[in-house]
């Protein structure tokens, strides 16, 4: 049971978590490790399937607003397109986990974007802007992606509203990111 981080792995310092990818035909393998206070925030793909399958560890998978611990003796679990869902990590030790998206979307570039914006200090600890400037590059970001990744805080129906009104604000993407207009 090998929980060492594979040393061509993306890091995120702000949500705990370290990513590989790897294309299968229209699918996205995802290999992931969340450290012990490691979470991916709830969230929702309208257009992506997920299984999910926890490698080595338990981790805490949120579905439609109800918690349940997973193990590897649970076998993948399926998150639907539509489906809100978040991970946590809070069994003490790093937890290895990987998913099978399909198709794959875009899903590799906004988690390595994100990832790049974290470790650029755009992000707090909560993973809030650090900046006015930080949220303009968050609200494009999340403009960009909508069609495929949704965060449910601040609530979708604020967001539709205040996203569009903060891309106004101007700062470049961190390096690693590819920057791109909504």
């Amino acid at each position: 049971m090998a929980t060492e981080i594979s040393a061509d792995a993306i890091h995120d310092p702000v949500h705990g978590a370290a990513y590989t990818f790897r294309r299968d035909g229209d699918d996205l393998w995802v290999t992931a490790w969340l450290e012990d206070g490691g979470h991916l925030p709830e969230h929702l793909h309208p257009t992506l399937d997920e299984r999910w399958e926890v490698l080595d560890g338990t981790v805490r998978l949120r579905l439609d607003g109800t918690w349940r611990d997973v193990t590897a003796a649970d076998g993948p679990m399926r998150v639907a397109p539509g489906v809100r869902h978040a991970l946590r990590n809070t069994s003490g030790s790093r937890a290895h986990l990987r998913c099978r998206v399909s198709p794959a979307g875009d899903l590799q570039e906004f988690l390595t974007e994100s990832a790049a914006a974290a470790r650029a200090g755009m992000l707090s600890k909560g993973g809030l802007p650090t900046s006015l400037a930080a949220a303009g590059w968050v609200a494009r970001f999340a403009l960009r992606f909508r069609h495929e990744t949704i965060m449910c805080s601040p609530p979708p129906a604020l967001q539709r509203i205040a996203l569009p009104l903060l891309a106004r604000i101007g700062r470049d993407a961190p390096e690693g990111a590819t920057p791109r207009t909504a």
